[in-house]
């Protein structure tokens, strides 16, 4: 994700209700449903082509709290009928605030100013050079990934001339904030041609200032947002069925959020990789642990470095990072609102992951196409196979945090020289992360502060909420993903609750309870904290 100013939430609007009726697309079951939660007048549609789940929006005009939402969310979670249900937000104006990069992850000569850059970075295709791309073209059997389309979900596209409209392909392309076949971007809200950065990062051609690191490869325009940061995933979910349906292979996800407590997110992503959709994530920028969905293990997560072989001061990093390439200073395509055109350098890992989706359709081209390699190892098997691939194919620099920051810096050539194996991974994409299972409700939470130990976060929060924290422990269980929500979306609660790590147990204990900073809570998380 591109680097951003220090922010807060300015609005979290209420778009409505993702559920799951079972295993099948039970439209029936859900109104029935609905009806018994009063909300027998909201529209149902499918979250996606082939989901099973379900997106319930109000009817035009009603206005429902964040409160409200998290209340509706339980009713329908209470009836027999629904196997999960879950609120989603637009967050409108702002991301949720950045926080300090963790100790130790700092670069040495990088800045956390777009303005300030090493003087390394000035040569135009110097990221390029730093992963090798150049000489994997020249040993690639099929130029620049010729014949691999990759799903792009942004902000949209824009008539840029470092973008070639011939690497688009907008007759596959959707826009899922209009709900039109459109995916222009509008240039609005919090990441104007953010689409069209990471889109010539990837794709174009090798004569303009900037050049993709898949030059001959096409991508498809998928309008999911206004912003990168991301505290709704209805609208990635329902790209992630489309590119499933389109048989799109590779999607590059130059986007995430703090806030992962989305079984529906959770849902697509194995529903894509099941059907043969790599998905590249970028890491995060300014956060302390790696965002959604590029921490579930099924996502190749991408962080960032500088052109000096460094992390870059802002990238995120944890255990959940497969793989570093170039995120700092790297040159891309920007679009301004008043029209104008131009090549600046940026930092984030938004182009880190955009490398290495442009790494992997090079790799799939190489390799003899999708449908070759699907005949090998199966729809599900090919991810694994690219994921092991990537990470035996790497320059780890002296000194290298391979426990936070993955095996090592991405090289394009040994990639493509990456003899294939017999069979796939069994684990598919899981093959060697360091975390098997999607993160549990305190694992997000905890992720928050990790440089607390997580039996500690855990009794400085309940004790801030209730005395009697072991009783608490269980009571908080179905209220943890509001609670997460409310962490992710809210910086005054999280300095609140940071203070209070800081301070210790004893005098945590003592301090001004931490419920009142909570803005919109249910009346269930109420009523939960008032019995204590």
């Amino acid at each position: 994700m591109r680097a951003k100013r220090r922010g807060s939430v300015a609005h979290r609007r209420f778009e409505g209700l993702v559920l799951s009726a079972g295993s099948v697309r039970d439209y029936e079951r859900a109104r029935g449903a609905l009806r018994r939660a009063g909300l027998g007048r909201w529209k149902v549609r499918p979250l996606g082509p082939g989901s099973v789940d379900l997106f319930a929006s109000p009817p035009r005009g009603a206005r429902v709290s964040i409160a409200q939402a998290w209340d509706l969310a339980y009713r329908l979670r209470a009836d027999r009928d629904v196997e999960r249900a879950e609120p989603a937000f637009e967050t409108v104006g702002h991301d949720a605030g950045r926080m300090r990069a963790p100790s130790g992850r700092r670069s040495v000569r990088g800045s956390l100013l777009e303005d300030r850059h090493l003087p390394e970075s000035d040569p135009h295709d110097w990221a390029l050079g730093m992963c090798r791309v150049r000489e994997a073209w020249a040993g690639a059997s099929t130029p620049g990934g010729r014949g691999v389309v990759v799903a792009h979900p942004d902000t949209g596209y824009t008539d840029h001339p470092q973008l070639d409209a011939g690497a688009l392909r907008l007759d596959l392309g959707h826009n899922f904030v209009e709900e039109n076949s459109n995916p222009e971007d509008p240039l609005q809200g919090f990441s104007p041609g953010h689409g069209t950065a990471t889109g010539s990062v990837l794709v174009s051609a090798v004569d303009t200032e900037v050049t993709g690191v898949a030059p001959e490869a096409m991508i498809v325009p998928l309008r999911v947002n206004d912003s990168v940061v991301h505290f709704s995933w209805r609208r990635l979910c329902a790209a992630l069925y489309w590119a499933i349906d389109r048989k799109l292979h590779v999607a590059s996800l130059s986007l995430g959020g703090p806030w992962g407590g989305s079984g529906a997110l959770e849902e697509a992503v194995r529903q894509a990789t099941g059907h043969g959709v790599i998905l590249v994530a970028a890491a995060g920028n300014h956060w302390p642990s790696v965002v959604y969905p590029a921490c579930f293990p099924e996502v190749v997560a991408v962080a960032a470095c500088n052109a000096l072989h460094e992390p870059w001061s802002g990238t995120s990093a944890g255990p959940e990072v497969d793989i570093t390439a170039p995120g700092e200073s790297v040159w891309r395509a920007k679009t301004s609102a008043n029209g104008k055109y131009a090549v600046e350098r940026s930092s984030g890992t938004s182009y880190a992951a955009a490398t290495v989706a442009g790494l992997c359709a090079l790799w799939i081209a190489h390799k003899g196409g999708f449908d070759l390699l699907e005949t090998q190892y199966g729809s599900a098997g090919v991810g694994g196979v690219f994921k092991e691939a990537l990470q035996a194919s790497v320059y780890p620099p002296q000194g290298w945090d391979g426990e936070n920051m993955g095996p090592g810096i991405a090289l394009a050539d040994k990639l493509l020289a990456h003899p294939l194996p017999a069979s796939a991974p069994a684990r598919g994409t899981r093959i060697a992360s360091r975390r098997r299972a999607a993160p549990g409700a305190w694992e997000r939470i905890e992720g928050f502060f990790p440089e607390a130990a997580p039996d500690r976060i855990r009794g400085a929060l309940l004790s801030a909420f209730m005395p009697a924290v072991r009783r608490a422990s269980a009571r908080m269980d179905p209220v943890l993903d509001e609670l997460h929500f409310h962490i992710a979306t809210d910086p005054s609660l999280r300095t609140a609750l940071g203070t209070r790590l800081a301070r210790g147990r004893r005098a945590a204990r003592a301090a001004r309870p931490v419920r009142i900073a909570f803005a919109g809570a249910s009346p269930q998380f109420r009523r939960m904290l008032a019995a204590y």
